[in-house]
């Protein structure tokens, strides 16, 4: 791995380092950034990368992301695309420098703004032994379309037409200028129709290892598959991920031997990790892959009033989140995007303020306040953000009582059911500016579950998927983060979600990858 790669892990911090120009322009899709052309894989020369040991078991500890569910395809629960991950392979991965580059397509086309071309690798096999190929892929895509699947990425790809050119060769034409669609390919792990029925207890794709067993709440485990198009660059005989609910019972199961990593470990431990760090006795990385927010119900309840969403904004103390449940580890967030990255806008960031938010209040008509519900996961620093706020809103007579949930309850209220007036949970961050905006502040966002309408912010959206101008690109959604995050306050950013990991005998800062979803497995070695 490169310095700069462990730079970017170890600061938990990266810009969009390709425009979008360069990704819809480079030469038939080859684009060469700092010596990494973005049609070759990590590594392909038939080696095993790094020289790790041939042959083992890796074993990982899961916290706090307990799956209900291994089907990726109709759970957007981070949780699951994790534990689900090594059978799966993608047409493109997301490298940590937010790079795009090719897997399962051997080369990638964008010609303009609403035409993308893959030519995917020969002799493709799915798990099940079915050709993965260009009909494959497109059979897969109409299926997400079909809104009975309940397929978490269907509103992303509505409308797009998936036209088989030849056996090897897709082309999705896209209903309207996206330069951003290609990110949420990368989102889609490839399988066979035919096996989506069965994903949820045994998941099958085109990826390095077989499923081999799930026990619910403990471990999964996968062996290495011997028809894996790259199998001879595996060095893995397997994997298992254990799972534990309690980060700290994880965190002392990884030290007391036997596992090669945890993720995320315990953030009232952090000191102790970072000192075995500087002894050598572990790795540890303070990995910030996303971003923990508030979402209030802008349909009904008090919430509805654009007024009393901004006195809540206002009168939240990121700064106590931070020291509080985050150790000090995290830090106040008030984008959906990274400080870092080249689109972040100074102007979101705003001070507490008590005073201006009692005046909101007043003004619309609730100076005496009322009472109200937060939904959190049951996980410690979601519940401590949630009592943070709790105390916070107490001092604009807003009485909240803070309602524990398991994640996937919580998940399923905000997505499916859409039943709250206040939520707290976080997501993952992006490489590309719109994705988050899309999903949350579009009015038929896919996680729009706040009920968040503005023509101006559709609108504004629309010319941000046409435009591939960095500097137009930047106006454009400053304008989207000014009015959503500010003047309406649809979405409240909290704090980065620091998800720090430690391990030990093995490459895991390598295929660990940039973002809570994405776990690049064919790179995984022991050492």
């Amino acid at each position: 791995m490169s310095e700069k790669a462990k730079q970017s892990y170890y600061l938990g911090s990266w810009s969009q380092s390709i425009t979008r120009r360069e990704m819809i322009f480079g030469m038939g899709g080859a684009i060469t950034l700092g010596g990494l052309s973005l049609l070759t894989s990590c590594s392909n020369d038939g080696s095993s990368g790094s020289g790790g040991v041939i042959g083992g078991a890796l074993v990982g500890v899961m916290t706090q992301q307990i799956p209900s569910s291994l089907d990726p395809i109709t759970n957007a629960q981070g949780a699951a695309l994790n534990a689900a991950g090594p059978c799966h392979d993608w047409l493109e991965y997301v490298a940590i420098n937010g790079d795009l580059y090719p897997s399962l397509a051997k080369s990638v086309d964008q010609p303009d703004p609403q035409t993308i071309n893959y030519t995917i690798h020969s002799g493709v096999k799915f798990q099940n032994g079915e050709s993965v190929n260009a009909q494959a892929i497109a059979d897969l895509v109409g299926w997400i379309q079909n809104k009975d699947n309940a397929a978490w990425l269907n509103s992303r790809f509505e409308g797009v037409k998936a036209v088989v050119v030849d056996e090897l060769t897709l082309r999705l034409e896209l209903p309207k200028p996206d330069v951003a669609f290609r990110f949420a390919v990368t989102r889609l792990p490839i399988v066979a129709v035919s096996t989506l029925a069965d994903q949820a207890l045994t998941p099958s794709g085109c990826g390095p290892y077989l499923f081999k067993e799930w026990v619910q709440g403990s471990y999964i485990e996968y062996t290495k598959d011997p028809n894996y198009r790259e199998a001879d660059k595996i060095d893995l005989d397997s994997v298992r991920m254990e799972h534990f609910n309690d980060s700290n019972a994880g965190t002392q199961a990884f030290l007391a031997g036997g596992k090669n990593w945890v993720y995320p470990t315990s953030l009232s431990q952090s000191k102790d990790l970072t000192a075995r760090a500087e002894s050598g006795e572990i790795g540890y990385m303070p990995l910030e892959p996303g971003v923990c927010y508030l979402i209030n119900n802008c349909k009904s309840g008090p919430t509805a009033d654009p007024l009393v969403r901004k006195a809540i904004r206002l009168a939240l103390d990121r700064q106590a989140m931070v020291d509080g449940p985050f150790n000090g580890l995290s830090r106040p967030f008030f984008s959906m995007l990274k400080p870092e990255s080249s689109f972040y806008v100074k102007e979101l960031e705003y001070k507490r303020d008590i005073d201006q938010a009692k005046a909101l209040m007043a003004e619309a008509g609730l100076a005496d306040g009322f009472s109200e519900k937060i939904y959190t996961p049951n996980v410690d620093y979601f519940i401590g953000l949630s009592t943070i706020m709790k105390d916070n809103l107490a001092a604009i007579n807003i009485d909240i009582t803070v309602e524990i949930e398991e994640t996937a309850a919580v998940i399923d209220r905000m997505f499916s059911r859409k039943e709250f007036n206040m939520v707290v949970l976080g997501d993952a961050l992006s490489p590309d500016v719109s994705e988050l905006h899309e999903y949350y502040l579009r009015s038929t966002g896919g996680r729009n579950c706040g009920f968040y309408v503005n023509d101006k912010v559709d609108a504004l959206l629309d010319e941000g998927l046409r435009e591939v101008d960095a500097k137009k690109s930047y106006e454009i959604y400053k304008q989207v983060q000014m009015i959503s995050l500010l003047e309406d306050t649809g979405f409240i950013p909290l704090v980065a979600e620091v998800l720090p990991a430690a391990f030990k005998d093995t490459n895991y800062a390598e295929f660990m990858g940039g973002f809570i979803q994405y776990i690049i497995w064919p790179e995984a070695e022991l050492n």
